[in-house]
């Protein structure tokens, strides 16, 4: 066909007006078909903590800060105090309450196993998020209680009593040489010895309650935003969050942590509703991926089980469809949803091609799917510079050019 040069002027105008046209409309990508019915960006609860114009106790924003709590536990015989890192987003000095910034997000962030709460609030980027963002971030620090017969404390076996890792189920697992879970003083306490139990016998998830309680009557918090996450051994107290303890919390995030076999529950009514993200290699030694034997003879639940049995509880399909990200050229990862939850929950599982590292952009995907749930992408590409720009292939310019020179 012929086309003279205002014909093809017109033909290019009309190309231009489509292809802008798509890279406008960011649910093409970012958005999934969802039955769900959140609430507003600009629904926030406000917490106790609103009313006060000061941060307590001399607090600074965008400061590490450490706190402590008692930890009652009417199971053992003393007091336990127990340590955790606060980082409120702002600039020095800044007025917290709401007729200044309003209430914000709130993030429980929990180490691995054998790590610390400083350490990492120091490595990782939710502090910068945060700030972005005006999320808090909480750092809880794990307990070890652990003494060798000769009276040492052991304190690198921090850790948390999660999913099966004081009371797990296996019968033969290979602990390093002098150690034995009678060590960990709670467990010998009550008489809870396990001969693979790894972590103490503490309740952590009375401790989060008390950080929680702390935080809404001590900080201008929004309590429909709580958010819980860990890695690891983090990753399976998010899972110990989520079966015992899930009342204030909006979304999970758990990494490369499964609850070892025999301690999945997700029986709890008060998890109905409630958003699910979990990040895993495929190439995991420590915490495979398809529940095989770990290095040390543990076995956790396959990790598709787990998401699997969310979805079923939240009712949603069982035939999963592809959660985009920018980072799916990244090491091979990828995100699949569980989708049309009855419940309204948005059920995610990610994989990449890695081991028990720490896995690429996982900041940015939490994230990415907190302000999905929340409806606020608008709020991610400003914290992430990230454009959510229609993935144009050369056949789809092709099949445009195509639909312009029908209609003309």
């Amino acid at each position: 066909m012929d086309m003279s040069g205002r014909q093809l002027s017109t033909l290019m105008t009309n190309l231009l007006s489509i292809l802008l046209n798509f890279i406008t409309l960011k649910e093409l990508v970012f958005s999934l078909p969802s039955t769900n019915n959140y609430d507003s960006p600009n629904s926030a609860r406000s917490s106790i903590g609103c009313a006060y114009s000061q941060l307590p106790d001399g607090m600074r924003t965008d400061e590490l800060t450490l706190k402590t709590v008692n930890i009652d536990d009417p199971r053992l015989s003393d007091v336990t105090e127990r340590q955790f890192y606060v980082r409120v987003p702002g600039t020095n000095g800044e007025l917290h309450s709401t007729s200044s910034t309003g209430p914000k997000s709130l993030m429980i962030y929990f180490h691995g196993y054998q790590g610390n709460a400083l350490d990492v609030a120091r490595k990782y980027e939710y502090n910068l998020m945060g700030r972005q963002q005006d999320v808090i971030m909480i750092y809880p620090e794990g307990i070890s209680d652990f003494y060798y017969p000769n009276g040492t404390h052991e304190k690198s076996l921090r850790g948390w009593n999660a999913v099966g890792s004081s009371q797990n189920l296996a019968t033969s697992c290979y602990m390093p040489e002098g150690l034995n879970q009678c060590g960990f003083q709670s467990c010998k306490e009550l008489k809870q010895c396990n001969q693979c139990g790894f972590a103490s016998c503490h309740n952590d998830t009375l401790f989060v309650q008390k950080i929680l309680d702390w935080a809404f009557s001590s900080l201008c918090v929004d309590i429909s935003r709580v958010f819980a996450s860990g890695l690891s051994n983090g990753g399976l107290m998010t899972y110990e969050i989520i079966s015992r303890y899930p009342d204030h919390f909006q979304a999970f995030i758990a990494v490369y942590g499964s609850p070892l076999q025999g301690f999945l529950d997700f029986s709890n009514p008060k998890i109905v509703g409630k958003h699910l993200l979990h990040i895993h290699g495929l190439k995991d030694k420590w915490v495979p991926f398809d529940g095989t034997l770990n290095i040390q003879n543990y076995t956790f639940t396959p990790v598709s089980d787990v998401i699997e049995e969310y979805a079923r509880v939240q009712s949603c399909s069982l035939h999963r469809i592809v959660w985009e990200t920018p980072f799916d050229t990244v090491n091979n990862f990828q995100c699949m949803q569980y989708p049309r939850c009855l419940s309204g929950a948005t059920v995610v599982l990610c994989t990449y091609a890695g081991g028990h590292l720490y896995p690429p952009m996982i900041e940015e995907t939490t994230y990415l799917f907190i302000h999905r749930i929340n409806n606020d992408l608008a709020g991610y590409e400003k914290m992430t510079g990230f454009k959510t720009y229609l993935r144009c292939s050369t056949f789809t310019i092709i099949a445009l050019v195509f639909a312009v020179l029908k209609l003309n």
